[in-house]
């Protein structure tokens, strides 16, 4: 090949090189780009599915609410009737007590012939004091059982109120959302692959990603119940070396334990960092992802519980709204209260670090 030949070829694959590269740099620049809009359409698609859930819940609870402000409307004027009735009935008693008449009535235990009529006498006396006990009892009752019933009517009044906000503010977001959504298919070339694709994201969430994320969660309130009885039996767990006891917890040790607890543990990690902790669980092509971190409250009992707060929970690297998140905190108790197995210890305060979870106790007879 002559010099001309290899000169021209040469410039060729130069100038193909330059030509080619940056085009082959801005597809690839592209095609992630269209990757990245199609997930958080994905994830819009997902967030606006169980938003809808919510507000389908509010709704139904907005109607059960009312029902229940129906039926205690109903009760009231009902148990407003039977207090007036008692209220007569005991007001006769006071005032015949006020009056002497009652008084009266025990005279006629001397007027008696024999023994025999006193005794007769004593018993009528008193099957009129317990019947006047008993007509003063019903008042009370009544006028107890009144006031409960206003007060659940307050109560019901109140809840309604809320729930009619959540379902406003949450079918405002979902509305917004919904909008977001179809304005960005209505410009998008793939917008029937990606709506058939959201309806597949959201399929699966519903009848696999759903049942595992509870399966998970439910194992999990087990396991955490127990975790008292777990730490104490074994001493490398308690350190006793300072006036407060500390309970060093690896995350390693954790993960074993819960790997004994059941065979869906087994596919489920906790890995504990600086004030946050993530569990991350894995079976067949499903993927449950929960961060959270250990939080010190006071439950309905007044007592110190240890629980696991989960602030962000993911399927298949999607993210599910606070809704669901909430939702699941309502079913799922993550926690467990060290006094309830140690009478004679409480905690004090509780953190994470990397590796490990700290928590204080103190002696408390």
């Amino acid at each position: 090949m002559n010099s001309k030949k290899l000169t021209a070829l040469l410039l060729s694959i130069v100038l193909f090189t330059q030509l080619t590269m940056p085009y082959g740099g801005a597809l690839a620049e592209e095609t992630k780009s269209s990757q990245d809009e199609a997930k958080e359409l994905l994830q819009k698609g997902l967030t606006i599915f169980e938003i809808d859930k919510e507000v389908a819940r509010l709704n139904e609870q907005d109607s059960k609410i009312g029902e229940q402000i129906k039926q205690n409307e109903q009760d009231i004027v009902k148990q407003s009737g039977n207090v007036d009735a008692t209220r007569k009935h005991a007001g006769k008693v006071l005032r015949a007590y006020y009056t002497g008449d009652r008084d009266s009535i025990w005279m006629l235990l001397f007027a008696a012939n024999s023994f025999t009529d006193v005794l007769r006498m004593f018993e009528y006396l008193q099957m009129i004091v317990t019947n006047d006990h008993r007509s003063l009892e019903k008042f009370t009752d009544s006028f107890k059982q009144l006031t409960k019933l206003q007060t659940e009517l307050a109560t019901a009044r109140t809840d309604l109120q809320v729930t009619k906000d959540k379902f406003l503010q949450q079918r405002e977001r979902l509305v917004k959302l919904q909008e977001e959504l179809d304005k960005q298919l209505a410009v998008n070339a793939q917008a029937q692959v990606i709506a058939t694709q959201i309806k597949s994201l959201n399929d699966q969430w519903k009848q696999e990603g759903l049942p595992l994320a509870r399966d998970y969660l439910d194992n999990l309130s087990m396991a955490f119940r127990e975790l008292p009885q777990f730490l104490i039996g074994d001493t490398k767990y308690i350190s006793m070396t300072s006036t407060t006891p500390i309970i060093n917890l690896t995350d390693a040790d954790f993960n074993a334990y819960l790997h004994s607890k059941s065979e869906l543990l087994k596919t489920l990690n906790f890995e504990f960092n600086d004030g946050s902790m993530v569990a991350t669980g894995k079976k067949g092509d499903l993927q449950i992802a929960i961060q959270g971190n250990f939080v010190l409250l006071t439950n309905a009992e007044k007592l110190n519980e240890i629980r696991f707060v989960v602030n962000n929970l993911e399927f298949n690297s999607f993210k599910l709204p606070d809704t669901t998140i909430e939702d699941f905190t309502k079913e799922f108790s993550l926690g467990f209260v060290p006094k309830k197995v140690i009478s004679y210890l409480d905690v004090t305060s509780v953190e994470t670090k990397k590796g490990v979870a700290v928590v204080k106790l103190k002696l408390s007879l």
